[in-house]
Protein backbone atom coordinates (compact mmCIF):
# COMPACT_ATOMS: atom_id res chain seq x y z
CA UNK A 1 0.00 0.00 0.00
CA UNK A 2 2.60 2.24 0.71
CA UNK A 3 4.54 1.50 -2.70
CA UNK A 4 0.95 2.61 -4.20
CA UNK A 5 0.69 5.64 -2.39
CA UNK A 6 3.97 6.92 -2.92
CA UNK A 7 3.96 5.99 -7.20
CA UNK A 8 0.36 7.84 -6.77
CA UNK A 9 2.26 11.04 -5.33
CA UNK A 10 4.81 10.90 -8.29
CA UNK A 11 2.63 10.18 -11.19
CA UNK A 12 0.19 13.36 -10.03
CA UNK A 13 3.83 15.47 -10.20
CA UNK A 14 4.46 14.47 -13.47
CA UNK A 15 1.17 14.58 -15.18
CA UNK A 16 1.22 18.52 -14.08
CA UNK A 17 4.45 18.38 -15.72
CA UNK A 18 6.73 18.79 -12.54
CA UNK A 19 10.41 18.58 -13.54
CA UNK A 20 12.19 19.35 -10.73
CA UNK A 21 10.61 17.67 -7.13
CA UNK A 22 10.94 15.41 -3.82
CA UNK A 23 9.03 13.60 -2.33
CA UNK A 24 9.75 11.92 1.21
CA UNK A 25 6.76 9.76 2.52
CA UNK A 26 6.83 8.52 6.05
CA UNK A 27 4.65 5.52 7.43
CA UNK A 28 4.51 6.07 11.66
CA UNK A 29 3.37 2.54 14.23
CA UNK A 30 3.54 3.50 17.84
CA UNK A 31 2.25 1.02 20.24
CA UNK A 32 1.89 2.60 24.02
CA UNK A 33 0.88 1.94 27.45
CA UNK A 34 0.01 4.57 29.85
CA UNK A 35 0.15 4.13 33.69
CA UNK A 36 -1.39 5.40 36.64
CA UNK A 37 0.50 4.88 38.96
CA UNK A 38 2.07 1.24 38.77
CA UNK A 39 -1.19 -0.10 36.95
CA UNK A 40 -1.84 0.17 33.49
CA UNK A 41 -4.15 2.54 32.76
CA UNK A 42 -4.64 3.14 28.49
CA UNK A 43 -2.89 1.01 25.81
CA UNK A 44 -2.90 2.64 22.14
CA UNK A 45 -1.92 1.46 18.89
CA UNK A 46 -1.50 4.00 16.34
CA UNK A 47 -0.93 3.64 12.31
CA UNK A 48 -0.61 7.24 10.57
CA UNK A 49 1.32 8.19 7.70
CA UNK A 50 2.26 11.87 6.16
CA UNK A 51 4.17 13.03 3.17
CA UNK A 52 6.48 16.42 2.13
CA UNK A 53 6.32 17.60 -1.38
CA UNK A 54 9.79 19.66 -2.48
CA UNK A 55 9.42 21.22 -5.52
CA UNK A 56 12.23 23.65 -6.87
CA UNK A 57 11.28 26.70 -9.91
CA UNK A 58 15.15 27.75 -10.93
CA UNK A 59 15.99 31.57 -12.02
CA UNK A 60 18.85 32.31 -13.23
CA UNK A 61 21.68 31.94 -9.93
CA UNK A 62 18.78 31.43 -7.58
CA UNK A 63 15.83 29.02 -6.68
CA UNK A 64 12.74 28.85 -5.61
CA UNK A 65 11.94 25.97 -2.72
CA UNK A 66 8.33 25.34 -2.51
CA UNK A 67 7.20 22.82 0.30
CA UNK A 68 3.75 20.89 1.45
CA UNK A 69 3.62 18.57 3.73
CA UNK A 70 -0.27 16.34 3.28
CA UNK A 71 -1.74 12.72 5.08
CA UNK A 72 -4.80 12.90 2.51
CA UNK A 73 -4.10 11.12 -0.86
CA UNK A 74 -7.47 12.37 -2.04
CA UNK A 75 -6.61 13.10 -5.73
CA UNK A 76 -7.96 17.03 -5.13
CA UNK A 77 -6.32 17.24 -2.10
CA UNK A 78 -3.07 15.95 -3.49
CA UNK A 79 -3.65 18.22 -6.46
CA UNK A 80 -4.06 20.81 -4.51
CA UNK A 81 -1.09 20.14 -2.24
CA UNK A 82 0.64 20.36 -5.52
CA UNK A 83 -0.75 23.51 -6.65
CA UNK A 84 0.17 25.02 -3.81
CA UNK A 85 3.58 23.89 -3.86
CA UNK A 86 4.10 24.85 -7.49
CA UNK A 87 3.12 28.28 -6.20
CA UNK A 88 5.29 28.53 -2.88
CA UNK A 89 8.18 26.94 -5.33
CA UNK A 90 7.84 30.62 -7.61
CA UNK A 91 8.23 33.10 -4.25
CA UNK A 92 10.25 31.70 -1.69
CA UNK A 93 13.65 32.25 -4.03
CA UNK A 94 16.79 31.50 -1.94
CA UNK A 95 20.49 30.17 -3.26
CA UNK A 96 21.35 28.09 -6.14
CA UNK A 97 19.94 24.60 -4.87
CA UNK A 98 19.45 21.08 -6.89
CA UNK A 99 18.34 17.37 -5.35
CA UNK A 100 21.13 15.15 -4.75
CA UNK A 101 21.87 12.83 -7.62
CA UNK A 102 22.25 9.19 -6.69
CA UNK A 103 25.36 8.11 -4.46
CA UNK A 104 26.63 5.05 -2.95
CA UNK A 105 24.74 4.61 0.46
CA UNK A 106 26.19 2.73 3.19
CA UNK A 107 24.12 -0.52 4.75
CA UNK A 108 23.61 -0.28 8.41
CA UNK A 109 20.97 -1.61 11.17
CA UNK A 110 18.71 0.97 12.45
CA UNK A 111 15.62 -1.48 13.18
CA UNK A 112 15.14 -4.08 16.01
CA UNK A 113 14.13 -7.06 14.51
CA UNK A 114 12.22 -8.09 17.40
CA UNK A 115 10.64 -5.12 17.49
CA UNK A 116 8.80 -5.58 14.29
CA UNK A 117 8.18 -9.30 14.65
CA UNK A 118 6.49 -8.56 17.84
CA UNK A 119 6.26 -4.97 19.07
CA UNK A 120 2.93 -5.35 21.54
CA UNK A 121 4.71 -8.04 23.08
CA UNK A 122 7.94 -6.48 23.50
CA UNK A 123 6.24 -3.36 24.91
CA UNK A 124 4.28 -5.63 27.58
CA UNK A 125 7.12 -7.09 28.65
CA UNK A 126 9.71 -4.20 29.03
CA UNK A 127 6.19 -2.98 30.68
CA UNK A 128 6.40 -5.79 33.24
CA UNK A 129 9.91 -4.72 34.09
CA UNK A 130 9.68 -1.60 34.29
CA UNK A 131 6.70 -1.95 37.21
CA UNK A 132 8.47 -4.84 39.23
CA UNK A 133 11.33 -3.00 39.34
CA UNK A 134 9.16 0.21 40.60
CA UNK A 135 7.57 -1.62 43.03
CA UNK A 136 10.50 -2.97 44.47
CA UNK A 137 11.96 0.72 45.45
CA UNK A 138 11.37 1.81 48.97
CA UNK A 139 10.37 5.33 49.81
CA UNK A 140 8.49 6.51 46.72
CA UNK A 141 5.37 6.01 45.11
CA UNK A 142 5.26 6.33 41.33
CA UNK A 143 2.55 8.43 40.29
CA UNK A 144 2.38 8.35 36.13
CA UNK A 145 4.00 7.10 33.35
CA UNK A 146 4.47 6.21 29.73
CA UNK A 147 6.58 3.48 27.77
CA UNK A 148 5.86 4.15 23.83
CA UNK A 149 7.49 1.54 20.94
CA UNK A 150 7.80 3.72 17.61
CA UNK A 151 7.90 2.22 14.06
CA UNK A 152 9.03 4.37 11.69
CA UNK A 153 9.48 3.75 7.50
CA UNK A 154 10.74 6.07 5.33
CA UNK A 155 11.22 6.78 1.24
CA UNK A 156 13.27 9.15 -0.57
CA UNK A 157 12.44 9.85 -4.08
CA UNK A 158 13.30 12.54 -6.14
CA UNK A 159 13.33 13.85 -9.90
CA UNK A 160 17.32 13.15 -9.96
CA UNK A 161 16.43 9.17 -9.62
CA UNK A 162 17.69 9.24 -5.93
CA UNK A 163 15.28 6.20 -4.47
CA UNK A 164 15.77 4.72 -1.00
CA UNK A 165 14.11 3.49 1.92
CA UNK A 166 14.65 2.38 5.51
CA UNK A 167 13.11 1.60 8.79
CA UNK A 168 13.86 2.42 12.21
CA UNK A 169 12.81 1.30 15.84
CA UNK A 170 13.05 3.61 18.85
CA UNK A 171 11.58 3.59 22.34
CA UNK A 172 9.79 6.32 24.64
CA UNK A 173 9.81 6.43 28.63
CA UNK A 174 7.98 8.60 30.42
CA UNK A 175 8.01 7.72 34.32
CA UNK A 176 7.68 9.87 37.74
CA UNK A 177 8.49 8.96 40.91
CA UNK A 178 7.49 10.93 44.28
CA UNK A 179 9.10 10.43 47.94
CA UNK A 180 7.26 11.99 51.04
CA UNK A 181 9.11 12.48 54.38
CA UNK A 182 7.64 14.65 57.67
CA UNK A 183 5.17 16.86 55.69
CA UNK A 184 8.37 17.37 52.40
CA UNK A 185 7.06 16.12 49.17
CA UNK A 186 9.86 15.35 46.14
CA UNK A 187 9.53 14.29 42.45
CA UNK A 188 11.76 12.85 39.77
CA UNK A 189 10.31 12.74 36.45
CA UNK A 190 12.68 11.47 33.71
CA UNK A 191 11.69 11.60 30.08
CA UNK A 192 13.68 10.37 27.08
CA UNK A 193 13.93 8.71 24.28
CA UNK A 194 16.09 5.71 23.38
CA UNK A 195 17.35 3.65 20.37
CA UNK A 196 17.87 0.71 21.76
CA UNK A 197 15.78 -1.47 24.05
CA UNK A 198 18.82 -2.59 26.02
CA UNK A 199 19.71 1.44 26.14
CA UNK A 200 16.61 1.20 28.97
CA UNK A 201 18.42 -0.51 31.73
CA UNK A 202 15.80 -0.51 34.17
CA UNK A 203 17.18 -2.19 36.26
CA UNK A 204 20.30 0.74 36.79
CA UNK A 205 17.96 3.21 35.72
CA UNK A 206 15.07 3.06 38.36
CA UNK A 207 17.10 2.77 41.03
CA UNK A 208 18.80 6.17 40.33
CA UNK A 209 15.10 7.71 40.05
CA UNK A 210 14.30 6.77 43.49
CA UNK A 211 17.38 7.40 44.65
CA UNK A 212 17.21 10.88 43.02
CA UNK A 213 13.65 11.12 44.11
CA UNK A 214 14.26 10.68 47.99
CA UNK A 215 17.48 12.56 47.73
CA UNK A 216 15.35 15.68 46.60
CA UNK A 217 13.42 15.52 49.69
CA UNK A 218 16.87 16.87 51.92
CA UNK A 219 18.39 19.16 48.88
CA UNK A 220 19.67 22.27 49.88
CA UNK A 221 20.37 25.43 47.87
CA UNK A 222 23.83 25.03 46.49
CA UNK A 223 27.37 27.39 47.75
CA UNK A 224 28.12 30.11 45.48
CA UNK A 225 30.64 29.94 43.82
CA UNK A 226 32.00 32.51 40.94
CA UNK A 227 34.85 29.71 39.94
CA UNK A 228 33.10 26.65 40.58
CA UNK A 229 34.06 23.11 39.35
CA UNK A 230 30.90 21.59 37.97
CA UNK A 231 30.33 18.25 36.64
CA UNK A 232 27.93 17.29 33.42
CA UNK A 233 25.95 13.97 33.14
CA UNK A 234 25.84 12.98 29.73
CA UNK A 235 22.45 14.27 29.28
CA UNK A 236 22.85 17.70 30.71
CA UNK A 237 25.95 17.88 28.35
CA UNK A 238 23.97 17.01 25.30
CA UNK A 239 21.50 19.56 25.82
CA UNK A 240 24.60 22.22 26.20
CA UNK A 241 27.19 21.08 23.51
CA UNK A 242 24.86 20.05 20.70
CA UNK A 243 22.95 23.61 20.18
CA UNK A 244 25.54 25.40 20.29
CA UNK A 245 28.93 23.84 19.29
CA UNK A 246 26.23 21.81 16.28
CA UNK A 247 25.77 25.33 15.33
CA UNK A 248 29.26 27.09 14.92
CA UNK A 249 30.12 23.65 13.51
CA UNK A 250 27.64 24.15 10.37
CA UNK A 251 28.17 25.40 7.04
CA UNK A 252 25.44 27.85 7.82
CA UNK A 253 27.17 29.59 10.30
CA UNK A 254 30.22 29.80 7.96
CA UNK A 255 27.88 31.09 4.89
CA UNK A 256 25.88 33.81 7.25
CA UNK A 257 29.66 34.74 8.77
CA UNK A 258 28.36 33.68 12.34
CA UNK A 259 30.75 31.08 13.19
CA UNK A 260 33.27 31.12 16.29
CA UNK A 261 35.38 28.76 14.40
CA UNK A 262 38.08 28.68 12.02
CA UNK A 263 39.50 25.46 9.86
CA UNK A 264 42.99 24.15 12.12
CA UNK A 265 41.99 26.92 15.04
CA UNK A 266 42.33 25.55 18.21
CA UNK A 267 38.40 25.58 19.95
CA UNK A 268 38.21 23.55 22.96
CA UNK A 269 41.23 21.34 25.53
CA UNK A 270 43.65 19.34 23.93
CA UNK A 271 41.57 16.10 25.18
CA UNK A 272 38.41 16.82 23.67
CA UNK A 273 37.20 14.94 20.01
CA UNK A 274 34.04 15.23 18.77
CA UNK A 275 32.91 13.38 16.06
CA UNK A 276 29.83 13.82 14.01
CA UNK A 277 28.42 10.24 12.83
CA UNK A 278 25.01 9.73 10.86
CA UNK A 279 26.34 5.72 11.41
CA UNK A 280 26.69 5.43 14.61
CA UNK A 281 25.40 2.53 16.40
CA UNK A 282 22.70 2.67 18.99
CA UNK A 283 22.67 6.76 17.81
CA UNK A 284 18.57 7.94 17.51
CA UNK A 285 19.41 9.61 14.05
CA UNK A 286 21.74 6.86 12.94
CA UNK A 287 19.92 6.10 9.08
CA UNK A 288 21.62 5.23 5.58
CA UNK A 289 20.73 8.39 4.59
CA UNK A 290 20.06 12.10 5.48
CA UNK A 291 16.85 14.06 5.18
CA UNK A 292 17.72 14.80 1.79
CA UNK A 293 19.12 11.21 0.53
CA UNK A 294 22.83 12.23 0.49
CA UNK A 295 24.79 9.40 2.38
CA UNK A 296 25.10 9.43 6.00
CA UNK A 297 28.74 9.50 6.98
CA UNK A 298 31.27 9.54 10.01
CA UNK A 299 32.47 13.47 10.22
CA UNK A 300 35.53 14.33 12.84
CA UNK A 301 34.65 17.68 13.70
CA UNK A 302 36.99 18.47 16.76
CA UNK A 303 40.23 16.48 17.24
CA UNK A 304 42.41 17.36 19.99
CA UNK A 305 40.58 20.07 20.08
CA UNK A 306 41.52 21.34 16.71
CA UNK A 307 38.73 22.72 14.38
CA UNK A 308 38.45 20.07 11.47
CA UNK A 309 35.96 19.89 9.39
CA UNK A 310 33.02 21.47 8.75
CA UNK A 311 29.07 20.01 8.86
CA UNK A 312 27.14 20.67 5.24
CA UNK A 313 23.99 19.66 3.57
CA UNK A 314 22.79 20.15 0.43
CA UNK A 315 22.16 23.98 0.39
CA UNK A 316 25.53 25.30 1.97
CA UNK A 317 27.93 22.94 0.75
CA UNK A 318 26.75 24.70 -2.75
CA UNK A 319 27.27 27.59 -1.24
CA UNK A 320 30.61 26.94 -0.21
CA UNK A 321 31.65 24.78 -3.22
CA UNK A 322 32.00 21.81 -0.75
CA UNK A 323 30.56 18.60 -0.91
CA UNK A 324 27.48 17.79 1.44
CA UNK A 325 28.44 15.89 4.54
CA UNK A 326 25.06 14.09 5.29
CA UNK A 327 23.67 16.82 7.64
CA UNK A 328 20.60 17.84 6.14
CA UNK A 329 18.28 17.45 8.66
CA UNK A 330 14.24 17.30 7.84
CA UNK A 331 12.14 19.71 9.89
CA UNK A 332 8.96 18.75 11.05
CA UNK A 333 7.67 20.82 8.70
CA UNK A 334 9.55 19.19 5.52
CA UNK A 335 12.20 21.60 4.62
CA UNK A 336 15.84 20.80 5.61
CA UNK A 337 18.29 22.26 8.72
CA UNK A 338 21.42 22.11 8.32
CA UNK A 339 22.46 20.43 11.69
CA UNK A 340 23.88 17.54 13.40
CA UNK A 341 23.27 13.89 13.13
CA UNK A 342 24.82 11.81 16.04
CA UNK A 343 27.64 13.69 17.97
CA UNK A 344 29.84 11.89 20.39
CA UNK A 345 32.50 12.51 22.15
CA UNK A 346 35.80 10.58 22.58
CA UNK A 347 36.18 8.92 26.25
CA UNK A 348 38.85 10.01 28.55
CA UNK A 349 41.19 7.31 30.83
CA UNK A 350 39.54 8.30 33.86
CA UNK A 351 36.67 6.77 35.64
CA UNK A 352 34.10 8.89 36.75
CA UNK A 353 34.54 8.09 40.53
CA UNK A 354 37.93 9.09 40.38
CA UNK A 355 37.23 12.03 38.69
CA UNK A 356 34.75 12.70 41.50
CA UNK A 357 37.40 11.81 44.45
CA UNK A 358 39.88 14.59 42.66
CA UNK A 359 37.73 17.20 43.43
CA UNK A 360 38.07 19.49 46.56
CA UNK A 361 35.22 21.25 46.33
CA UNK A 362 32.52 21.39 43.32
CA UNK A 363 29.05 20.29 41.96
CA UNK A 364 28.28 17.51 40.00
CA UNK A 365 24.30 18.15 37.82
CA UNK A 366 22.07 15.70 37.39
CA UNK A 367 19.77 17.73 35.84
CA UNK A 368 18.81 20.80 35.34
CA UNK A 369 15.17 22.48 34.66
CA UNK A 370 15.73 23.79 31.36
CA UNK A 371 19.17 24.52 30.30
CA UNK A 372 19.21 26.20 26.45
CA UNK A 373 21.65 27.90 25.58
CA UNK A 374 22.25 30.56 23.19
CA UNK A 375 23.44 29.02 20.00
CA UNK A 376 25.52 31.80 19.00
CA UNK A 377 27.19 33.71 21.70
CA UNK A 378 27.13 30.09 23.84
CA UNK A 379 25.79 32.07 27.15
CA UNK A 380 23.74 29.89 29.23
CA UNK A 381 22.09 30.39 32.85
CA UNK A 382 19.88 27.39 34.02
CA UNK A 383 18.18 26.47 37.71
CA UNK A 384 19.62 23.03 39.57
CA UNK A 385 16.81 20.47 39.60
CA UNK A 386 18.72 17.50 40.73
CA UNK A 387 22.55 17.77 41.89
CA UNK A 388 25.06 17.03 44.64
CA UNK A 389 27.60 19.64 46.02
CA UNK A 390 30.90 17.82 46.02
CA UNK A 391 32.99 18.11 49.12
CA UNK A 392 36.65 16.80 49.33
CA UNK A 393 35.91 14.22 46.82
CA UNK A 394 33.02 13.23 48.09
CA UNK A 395 29.34 13.82 47.57
CA UNK A 396 28.39 15.47 50.41
CA UNK A 397 24.67 16.64 50.12
CA UNK A 398 21.90 16.50 47.29
CA UNK A 399 21.63 20.24 45.76
CA UNK A 400 18.73 21.75 44.31
CA UNK A 401 17.81 25.18 43.40
CA UNK A 402 20.22 28.06 42.47
CA UNK A 403 21.48 28.41 39.26
CA UNK A 404 24.46 27.47 37.16
CA UNK A 405 25.79 29.88 34.66
CA UNK A 406 28.64 30.21 31.89
CA UNK A 407 29.43 29.94 28.02
CA UNK A 408 29.85 26.58 26.09
CA UNK A 409 32.29 27.85 24.11
CA UNK A 410 34.82 28.67 27.11
CA UNK A 411 33.37 25.95 28.71
CA UNK A 412 35.25 23.39 26.02
CA UNK A 413 38.62 25.27 26.70
CA UNK A 414 38.38 24.77 30.43
CA UNK A 415 37.52 20.75 30.29
CA UNK A 416 39.63 19.14 33.29
CA UNK A 417 38.31 15.61 32.95
CA UNK A 418 37.01 13.28 30.80
CA UNK A 419 35.56 9.98 31.94
CA UNK A 420 35.93 6.83 30.32
CA UNK A 421 32.59 5.70 30.89
CA UNK A 422 30.22 7.06 28.25
CA UNK A 423 25.80 6.63 27.59
CA UNK A 424 23.60 7.41 24.87
CA UNK A 425 21.48 10.41 25.19
CA UNK A 426 19.12 10.13 22.42
CA UNK A 427 21.42 11.47 19.47
CA UNK A 428 24.59 11.60 21.53
CA UNK A 429 27.32 9.59 22.80
CA UNK A 430 29.04 11.69 25.51
CA UNK A 431 30.69 10.76 28.63
CA UNK A 432 30.87 12.81 31.97
CA UNK A 433 32.74 16.07 31.89
CA UNK A 434 34.10 18.21 34.40
CA UNK A 435 34.53 21.95 33.97
CA UNK A 436 36.08 24.99 35.64
CA UNK A 437 35.45 28.69 35.81
CA UNK A 438 31.52 28.37 35.80
CA UNK A 439 29.35 30.54 38.16
CA UNK A 440 27.05 28.98 40.94
CA UNK A 441 24.62 31.15 42.25
CA UNK A 442 21.49 31.10 44.52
Amino acid sequence: MTNEKFDLIEETLKAKNIEEYEIYFIEKEFYETMFLKSEPEVEREIEDFEYFIRILTQKGDQTGVGVVKGNSMDSKELGKNIDTCVLLSKNNITSKYRFPEKRPISKITTADNAILKDPIGIKNDLCEELISLVKEQKGVVPTFGRLRLHIKNSLLRNSNEVNLDSTKTFLYVEYSLKAQRNGKLSEYWNTEYFKEKEHLNFKKRVVEWAKIAKDTLIAEPPKPNKEAIVIFTPHVLKEAIIPVIGFHASGQSFSEETSAYNINNEVASKEITIIDDGLLEGGLSSNPWDGEGNPHQKTVVIKNGIFQKRLYDQKYAKINGEDSTGNGIRSNFGGINNGISNFQIIPGTTSLDDMISDIKEGYYIEKFSWLNPEELSGYFGAEIRNGYYIKNGEFQNPIKLGNVSGNVLEMMKNCLHISKETEFSENSLFPYMCFSNLTVSF
